[in-house]
């Protein structure tokens, strides 16, 4: 279980927070396509806190809890909860068709079982929650 690691928001620290959540899934997943998927909605929540909270620092944890990966990322800066600003994304489109912004949280939306979102005691918490079952080993 990962608790609250505290990284300062800093684009250079992304491997390494990466590398730990990575870590730490591959003691619940062997399936390499799961493990990257899990990887790739966490590298997008992280990147959006870096770039946007103003907050110099946040918080990551990681447990597993009744079948299920639950991640939570906290961050101290701007009020914002990505789930009310869900654009419309068409995937279908060509690249330089499609609008920017957006893919990321519709990646992580997609992928993971549960989003949450809460603004508490000054903190923003952004929780993805993946059940086991379909991402079994």
């Amino acid at each position: 279980m990962l608790k609250n690691l505290e990284y300062p928001t800093e684009r250079k620290l992304l491997p390494q927070m990466l590398s730990r959540i990575t870590d730490e899934i591959k003691k619940y997943i062997s399936d390499e396509k799961w493990i990257n998927r899990l990887k790739v909605c966490s590298e997008e929540i992280l990147v959006n806190i870096i770039d946007y909270s103003n907050s110099a620092k946040l918080y990551i944890s990681c447990e597993f809890l009744n079948n299920e990966l639950r991640f939570e990322f906290v961050d101290a800066g701007t009020p914002y909860n990505p789930l009310e600003e869900k654009p419309e994304v068409d995937i279908d489109a060509e690249i330089d068709e499609r609008g920017i912004g957006g893919l990321g949280i519709f990646l992580y939306t997609t992928i993971m079982d549960k989003i949450e979102y809460k603004f508490e005691n000054g903190k923003n918490h952004l929780i993805a929650i993946k059940n086991l079952d379909e991402a079994v080993n």
